[in-house]
């Protein structure tokens, strides 16, 4: 049972008032419909925002100096996990809304998403009161706020964001364009809890919960950071669309479809020996850091293999392994975030060099630091 304003991933099942098939499958057609009478844009553009922390400043300045340069697309779908998740109602909005994010996270500190708050272990399983994050995102997320994005989804283009869902392990994608063009009173609040739940790392921050009926007996859904389940996500690339629909294009007709995949954060990243202070922050985000590049590796690779089988071009940005701006994923310092956002900014502005293949060697030992650099490792008696 799925809270509303979920997607049932089940294509087969045409009970559900929001499924993947009604969704995204409905895109689809008419943008195959319109190519095929020469009404539409040839192309079918796609953009995945992964997560990554305070990383993601680097997506912002990206997104921003792709739009100074001219040359950004409007996107048919955007995709978003946790960090992601902030920036994606504002990229998929596009234009002067992608500006907004730039005082965001050039200025964004730690103080500004949380306070510690050692009590809520006993009472939350969490270290943090994420207070100041939700009052941030009262304040940026209103009505009119929602208008603008129900008003894009009425177009045919579609916002989705994905939250863990702890209780039963699985991935919740959420469509966001769909919630915003719904009656339901309580929208605005869903859609700001949404967003708060793909960002809420477990532990540091306290889980969403999301109230579900069955069978007249309510019941909660606790759900926590979209980056548990997958660092990024592309929603319906695995699915023969083409047999699925029964649609095709006519003879002689094009349609490209292109996939942009922006990582707030390293690909397979390696860096010099930096001993980890024995404490739970520093030990707990070494665990993250380690653990989320091994999934975001996973992600990409199915991703990539997934989009090669289907003809889709592929492109992916990512941290640069030599930077070194950001030191923690998990701790907000405006001086490191405004670096890595002109960083990319700037390689934005001068024509962005995307990535467009993986290298399948799982160690990619290129990017190794040579052996005699690492010292034996040290232990704290």
């Amino acid at each position: 049972m799925l809270p509303w304003g979920a997607l049932d991933l089940d294509i087969k099942n045409h009970d559900s008032h929001y499924t993947l098939r009604e969704s995204l499958g409905n895109v689809l057609e008419e943008k195959i419909s319109s190519v095929n009478q020469g009404t539409s844009e040839k192309d079918f553009n796609i953009l995945a925002l992964s997560g990554g922390g305070s990383g993601g400043a680097y997506g912002v300045g990206l997104l921003n100096g792709w739009k100074e340069r001219g040359t950004i697309p409007e996107f048919d779908v955007v995709t978003a996990i946790s960090t992601g998740s902030i920036m994606a109602s504002f990229a998929f909005l596009g234009g002067d809304k992608i500006d907004e994010l730039t005082p965001i996270f050039r200025n964004l500190a730690s103080e500004h998403l949380y306070k510690s708050s050692w009590l809520s272990v006993f009472s939350d399983a969490t270290i943090s009161d994420p207070t100041p994050l939700k009052e941030l995102l009262k304040a940026g997320i209103d009505e009119a706020f929602l208008a603008e994005i129900a008003a894009e989804h009425k177009k045919g283009r579609r916002l989705y964001i994905g939250s863990t869902n702890l209780d039963t392990g699985q991935l919740v994608i959420w469509d966001m364009g769909a919630i915003a063009s719904s009656n339901h009173k309580d929208k605005v609040q869903r859609y700001r809890d949404i967003i708060y739940a793909s960002s809420a790392v477990p532990v540091i921050f306290p889980p969403q919960f999301f109230d579900i009926e069955v069978n007249g007996q309510h019941y909660s859904q606790m759900h926590v950071d979209g980056g548990v389940y997958t660092n990024i996500f592309v929603i319906g690339l695995f699915i023969d669309w083409v047999h699925e629909l029964q649609v095709t294009l006519d003879d002689g007709k094009q349609m490209n479809t292109n996939l942009y995949m922006i990582a707030n954060r390293k690909y397979r990243e390696r860096h010099n020996y930096d001993p980890v202070p024995l404490n739970v922050h520093t030990v707990l985000n070494s665990f993250i850091t380690v653990e989320m590049d091994l999934l975001f590796d996973r992600s990409v690779s199915r991703i990539y293999q997934s989009a090669q089988e289907k003809r889709v071009n592929f492109h992916l940005a990512t941290i640069p392994q030599e930077s070194s701006h950001i030191k923690s994923m998990m701790e907000f310092v405006p001086s490191e975030m405004r670096a890595v956002y002109d960083l990319a900014y700037d390689d934005a502005l001068d024509g962005y060099n995307w990535q467009t293949e993986i290298n399948w060697n799982e160690y990619d030992l290129r990017s190794t630091t040579n052996a005699e650099q690492v010292p034996a490792t040290e232990t704290n008696d």
